[in-house]
């Protein structure tokens, strides 16, 4: 026992006995390299690199700058009795007019609410875009840019929405937005200044009642032009709308 005891023991090797770290695996069982954690890199920078979504949405964007008609506005809501020259006068202060178009109603030529009103720049369009929720009589009025349709596009235009051009011979002039109980004597009285050869009234075949306008036959060219020059001439207490006359041709 006591020889035993006098042999020394082996000492451990502290290599031996350090324990060996376990290499890193995947999660397909796969050990990860010391290098695995470059590619890291090159996912932070592929996350950065699309780009391109964000210039699509830009030019998104500026494709939708163009679908509103330059310079172009429509107004709505406004009250029946609302004239051109309140409208003209109402979108004036924000710029020059280049043109005001009034939509009616194609039977009795009646002013229907709805007005397009083009500036001279699209920024001045833009500036009266502040009308919009202005009240005008008892109504508050709309106003927004307007936009481009496939209609627009293809320039259709209905009837009212903008006087006709003058056609070739025509000597007839439309007259709408009158009174229900209007006569002839009024509309002789009104257009004084003019030969008329006939009044034509337009009848509602079921009722027999006028259906708001007329067609005026004058004797010659310049009665006609003096005519058209009172387009929203007051007639009892209405503004009456007054066109070349539109010839349909067989």
């Amino acid at each position: 026992m006591a020889a035993e005891d006098q042999i020394p023991r082996a000492q451990a090797n502290p290599e031996k006995t350090k324990k060996r770290k376990k290499p890193k695996k995947d999660k397909w069982g796969q050990p990860i390299s010391a290098a695995a954690d470059e590619p890291a890199v090159e996912q932070v920078q592929e996350q950065e690199a699309p780009e391109e979504p964000v210039a699509a949405a830009a030019a998104e964007v500026g494709e939708g700058a163009e679908s509103y008609e330059r310079g172009k506005v429509v107004a709505s809501g406004m009250p029946y009795t609302t004239t051109e020259e309140e409208i003209r006068e109402l979108f004036d202060q924000f710029g020059p007019i280049r043109s005001l178009q009034l939509s009616r109603f194609p039977d009795s030529g009646n002013f229907r609410g709805l007005a397009f009103v083009t500036f001279e720049s699209d920024e001045v369009a833009v500036k009266s875009l502040e009308l919009d929720g202005y009240k005008i009589g008892n109504r508050f009025m709309r106003v927004e840019r307007c936009r481009i349709t496939a209609s627009s596009k293809r320039q259709k235009k209905t009837e009212f929405e903008s006087d006709p051009e003058k056609p070739d011979g025509c000597l007839s002039a439309y007259v709408g937005n009158l009174s229900w109980n209007i006569t002839e004597k009024d509309l002789r009285d009104f257009f004084k200044s003019s030969r008329i050869a006939s009044i034509r009234f337009a009848i509602d075949k079921r009722t027999g009642d006028s259906r708001g306008f007329c067609h005026v036959d004058f004797e010659d060219d310049e009665s006609l032009e003096k005519a058209v020059g009172m387009n929203q001439s007051e007639l009892r207490g209405r503004p009456v709308k007054i066109a070349y006359a539109i010839i349909n041709r067989a």
